[in-house]
């Protein structure tokens, strides 16, 4: 319900190995039009940092030394590695990252505000100002853990895009990562974790469209006793009738008189007007669903995104009489 995107845009891995990321990654810059893209890359899991200048993602073939239990970088899969491939192609990143961010690497212990700025410096040396970095912030590799739905981080956003968000303006209908923010924040800090995610947002790239918003109400118009009876006025009992606006208002009142225009729209298509005499009139749609011989969407609505008119989702079809 909340995806803006469809199934064939995106790769699902489940535990992989390092070399199966490498392996997705690798065939997404050769295998396809790559050149300019942007591709979003999901990351839920352990993360670890290998020195001072770069990060890890641990996979399952991902290993620790023996003796000092210390994660060895060839097993992981790097950030830098990952920027600096997409960047072959001038591939835009978005990276979202729900990952622990504490660790021990080479007897050093690096806290999660520096695991932060070492993935920022890594995305911005590879990408410049345009990327988007949006992700989960620990103090400890449990913390964000949820019993039985996983990272905390996750699973808000996934409890904030099933609610959807208030907000207004001409992309109400979408969430971006900024909308997103301030209440997963709100989310993980009411759970008592001390925690909260971190969105860096590059100048380039200000924003990302992630998913519908479905607290968005779409403009409804509905086929009621009004519109009826401006048909019913031009049908005129098959002597059909073409009347001028003002002529509306004094057969059917102010309501229908407000209202004509609706008539016109995808997909009732009843009336018209008239580009001789500017009178409104019935067209072949119109007079048929006046003798009740074809039916017409009760509701209409307009697409957001196309600013279309079209079916609303559920409704019924209907035949004059029905009304």
């Amino acid at each position: 319900e909340t995806a803006l995107y469809n199934s064939s845009r995106f790769i699902k891995i489940i535990n992989p190995t390092s070399e199966d990321i490498r392996d997705q990654i690798n065939k997404y810059i050769t295998e396809r039009s790559a050149l300019g893209d942007i591709l979003v890359f999901y990351f839920s899991g352990h993360g670890i940092p290998i020195g001072h200048n770069d990060f890890g993602l641990c996979t399952t073939d991902s290993k620790k030394h023996p003796i000092n239990d210390t994660v060895l970088p060839l097993s992981l899969l790097r950030i830098s590695d990952l920027l600096s491939t997409l960047s072959i192609m001038s591939v835009t990143p978005v990276l979202i990252i729900d990952s622990c961010y504490s660790g021990k690497v080479g007897e050093i212990l690096i806290s999660p505000s520096d695991s932060i700025q070492i993935i920022k410096s890594i995305v911005e040396s590879s990408s410049a100002s345009n990327n988007v970095l949006f992700c989960s912030c620990s103090d400890s590799q449990t913390s964000l853990n949820v019993p039985k739905l996983g990272g905390l981080f996750s699973h808000g956003l996934y409890q904030i895009a099933s609610r959807g968000v208030h907000k207004s303006g001409n992309d109400s209908h979408i969430l971006g990562f900024k909308d997103i923010y301030p209440p997963l924040k709100t989310y993980i800090e009411t759970e008592g974790i001390d925690s909260s995610p971190r969105l860096y947002l590059g100048e380039t790239l200000t924003d990302f469209p992630f998913v519908k918003n479905i607290g968005f109400n779409p403009q409804i118009y509905s086929f009621v006793g009004h519109l009826k009876a401006i048909v019913i006025a031009l049908w005129n009992n098959g002597n059909n009738l073409e009347l001028r606006p003002s002529e509306i208002l004094e057969v059917c009142g102010k309501g229908s008189y407000g209202n004509h225009s609706k008539l016109s729209l995808l997909p009732w298509q009843l009336i018209e007007t008239n580009p001789r005499t500017k009178k409104r009139r019935l067209t072949a749609r119109g007079k048929l669903f006046a003798q009740g011989k074809i039916t017409i969407p009760r509701d209409i609505e307009k697409d957001p995104s196309t600013g279309e008119w079209v079916q609303s989702p559920g409704t019924r079809k209907i035949h004059i009489q029905d009304v």
